[in-house]
């Protein structure tokens, strides 16, 4: 199973392995991380789009918008915001990157009891309440997933994907 998941992580689309770039490969991740998630029944309308945030990061944005191209997340088709730091209330998921550690502090503070997973690439940002985040290991991409910031969100991570993440 941990091979199945692993492969659905890391394979973004039809390109081989030499042709993925940094920002497709986070943006596949960032994709499979909410495909795992459910959100509770009063976040997301039955009606509504998953509206996906990115912040500081186009290349990411942009991967992640052809990513989701034609896709849907339980039901509901997915958009791609290059969104400002109020996203309250409208974002589903918010990758923050290319900001200053101050700075996705004060995005992710603003966003903390909300049902809204919240990924970065940048150091400590789980630790300062942002629910998963991203590292390069020996050349590969990894993460953790912050599980108190999990539980305040309410928010419900799958096992399988919760297995990947590397323990902090």
């Amino acid at each position: 199973m941990y091979a199945a998941v692993a492969s659905v992580l890391l394979v973004p689309g039809p390109a081989s392995a030499q042709d993925v770039t940094e920002a497709a490969l986070k943006a596949a991740f960032v994709y499979n991380f909410a495909k795992f998630t459910e959100w509770p029944s009063d976040a997301v309308s039955a009606s509504s789009p998953l509206m996906m945030c990115v912040h500081g990061d186009p290349a990411v944005a942009d991967a992640l918008a052809r990513a989701v191209k034609g896709r849907m997340i339980a039901g509901h088709g997915i958009t791609v915001s290059q969104a400002a730091p109020a996203v309250r209330g409208t974002c589903h998921v918010v990758y923050v990157s290319g900001r200053s550690a101050d700075q996705a502090t004060q995005i992710v503070a603003g966003l903390r009891d909300l049902p809204i997973l919240t990924i970065s690439d940048i150091d400590g940002f789980a630790e300062k309440g942002g629910i998963a985040q991203f590292f390069f290991e020996r050349g590969q991409l990894r993460f953790f997933v912050h599980l108190e910031s999990v539980t305040r969100s309410r928010l419900q991570i799958s096992s399988r994907l919760l297995a990947l993440a590397t323990p902090r």
